[in-house]
């Protein structure tokens, strides 16, 4: 048996200890053996020590239903500090060797160290980001930005002139295409000079409208081949004092021209989010929206591989995508802006929730009878620009969802009035909808009809769809899922699904944001401030793990999914994810109980 102070010193936040302090805990421990069913403490007693499992499985229990599975490593007890009652029942589930530290000495401890006692308070109190931040002493992920080629950043065609074009009418094409250079070519289309908005201010002092662009284009011009990196292209402009480089191909044809500008849009991602969504507006080409997704996916990753919140990140993120959006409208349908139909989205779109890999969940309502004729070019270029098309066809380019107002309104009486599977699919899918773009009277008009012909059948039908999915309980539980933890699954879904069931039978229509929906039913008084923050905080942590794992998955160029393994989770953050689980769990019964609705399908990936 390895001695109490090599292992507990290995053990957070007793590790974060100093010699002294670990001597008082020390001075203060027994070792326990408890057989098999043996009961440690009951509900409402207070624990006199706080144990610290060294082998075997300790169950914590809310009466008779186990919320909790403990092992090696893990700690309980602690709720019973300064003398409160224990929430739960401890019990050994097969033979366990405790090392218990009398309440006295843990105290002491606890009073002396700022950061011990930080560890153990945020995490009782479920801060979670605030624990995770005590827990890791995490540090700033550095970018490998640099090493990326110029070619993946270059988002515009390259404008380009004759040599014998005049300096007002280089000017006026800069113009029109929002650039601030025009390449000089040969006939085959090799760069033989660069005019910039710098080079302007000669043509203003020495020269006239009229010359032609070679009196003033800065020539040689300074180029770099499209393999070449972000930091060769940088080196490159600061050794030439330069602001713009002409990038190449292999033949010396011209590719397109990077300026300083864009390699600070990649190397400052948080800055770069703004940066983009000013070049999704001035935008005009699909192709253009398509390498500013692109980017906008790696700068993202970046900022949320800082330890950027979910919550902050994902209405930037959203705002724009919904831009993108419009602007793809806009392109494919120029003219049709005041028309009376209303672009919506669903899903992660529709809550205002989306992260980095987002399907498309969108569809049509028209003011009349007649489908809109340009959404299968939308949805269409939007896979192209990187939003995948829906495997359920959920989307515009669905006929089904591409319908005037009177179809929608029959479409929600229907699915309330008949509970049948499909129809409780698609509620959980439609009552997510937000409007985009277009005439947001179509939509005030649709939740007023829908308000009427909401039934007690359907939303228990939602309700009873939020718990059939139970996480596993405890690190053993999910150390045993060999395939992994769909985090989506087991940890998102029954949340979303929770606060909208709650939301729909408060009344609570327009908010569809997953924690905008929480926080109106608290301010109702439909659940507590205790739940609220708890839901939040579990809701938090289970988005901003997944935001990270997709992040990872995009800077390295490898696919996205939501399935987590124990093999890939630090030790903070398989404690951290035990905990949420917990809270999925409970908000679960806290459904059942209140629409009395129970489990009727077991899933198990074991």
């Amino acid at each position: 048996m390895i001695p109490p102070r090599e292992f507990i010193k290995k053990i957070q936040p007793f590790s974060f200890l100093s010699e002294d302090e670990l001597d008082i805990i020390l001075a203060g421990l027994e070792v326990h053996f408890f057989e098999t069913n043996a009961q440690i403490y009951k509900k409402g007693m207070i624990s006199d020590y706080v144990y610290v499992i060294f082998s075997g499985l300790i169950a914590l229990f809310d009466d008779e239903a186990a919320v909790d599975y403990l092992s090696r490593g893990e700690i309980f007890g602690v709720m019973c500090l300064h003398g409160c009652p224990s929430s739960f029942s401890a019990k050994a589930i097969e033979d366990s060797v405790c090392y218990s530290i009398t309440m006295a000495s843990f105290t002491v401890a606890f009073d002396k160290n700022k950061r011990f006692a930080a560890f153990f308070t945020t995490f009782i109190n479920r801060r979670f980001r605030m624990f995770r931040t005590i827990a890791s002493d995490r540090k700033v992920l550095e970018e490998a930005s640099f090493v990326v080629e110029v070619n993946r950043i270059i988002y515009k065609e390259p404008i380009v002139s004759r040599s014998d074009t005049r300096i007002a009418d280089a000017v006026s094409e800069m113009e029109r295409n929002g650039v601030s250079s025009i390449v000089v070519t040969d006939d085959d289309r090799k760069p033989i000079g660069i005019l910039t908005h710098k080079d302007l201010k000669n043509v203003i002092i020495r020269g006239e409208k009229s010359d032609i662009v070679t009196a003033f284009m800065s020539s040689p011009v300074k180029t770099i081949d499209t393999k070449a990196t972000i930091f060769d292209a940088l080196t490159k402009m600061i050794n030439s004092g330069i602001d713009h480089l002409v990038v190449v191909t292999k033949e010396e044809k011209i590719f397109g021209v990077i300026t300083r500008k864009d390699i600070q849009v990649h190397l400052e991602p948080s800055f770069s989010v703004v940066k983009l969504f000013r070049k999704v507006v001035r935008a005009t080409t699909i192709k253009e929206l398509e390498t500013i997704s692109r980017t906008l996916r790696v700068s993202v990753a970046k900022i949320a591989m800082t330890g950027a919140s979910f919550y902050d990140l994902t209405r930037m993120i959203c705002s724009v995508h919904d831009a993108i959006v419009a602007k793809v409208i806009e392109i494919l349908a120029p003219g049709r802006s005041g028309d009376p139909y209303l672009w919506v989205h669903m899903g992660s779109s529709g809550r205002k929730e989306e992260i980095i890999a987002t399907d498309q969940d969108n569809a049509l309502v028209c003011k009349g009878s007649e489908p809109v004729a340009f959404a299968e070019d939308v949805t269409a270029s939007l896979a192209r620009i990187g939003f995948p098309k829906c495997p359920g066809n959920y989307m515009a380019s669905n006929g089904r969802w591409n319908q005037g107002l009177s179809v929608w309104k029959e479409y929600f009486r229907q699915w309330f009035q008949r509970a049948i599977p499909d129809h409780i699919r698609f509620l959980s899918v439609f009552l997510d909808m937000r409007p985009v773009c277009g005439d947001t009277a179509l939509y005030s008009e649709l939740v007023a009809a829908i308000r009427p012909v909401v039934t007690d059948g359907a939303v228990n039908y939602l309700a009873h769809d939020a718990v059939q999915l139970e996480p596993p309980l405890g690190i053993p539980g999910i150390v045993r899922l060999h395939r992994g933890l769909d985090l989506k699954t087991y940890g998102i879904y029954p949340l979303v699904n929770g606060a909208r069931v709650l939301a729909i039978d408060s009344g609570i229509f327009e908010i569809t944001n997953t924690k905008e929906r929480l926080e109106a039913l608290n301010a109702n008084g439909v659940i507590s401030s205790e739940m609220c923050n708890d839901v939040l905080e579990s809701y938090g942590f289970l988005q901003d793990f997944r935001l990270r794992h997709h992040s990872r998955a995009v800077l390295s160029q490898t696919d996205t999914n939501n399935t987590v393994s124990a093999k890939e989770l630090s030790k903070v953050d398989l404690l951290l994810l035990k905990e949420s689980l917990k809270i999925v769990a409970s908000f679960q019964k806290f459904l059942m109980k209140k629409y009395n609705v129970q489990r009727t399908v077991i899933y198990s990936q074991l």
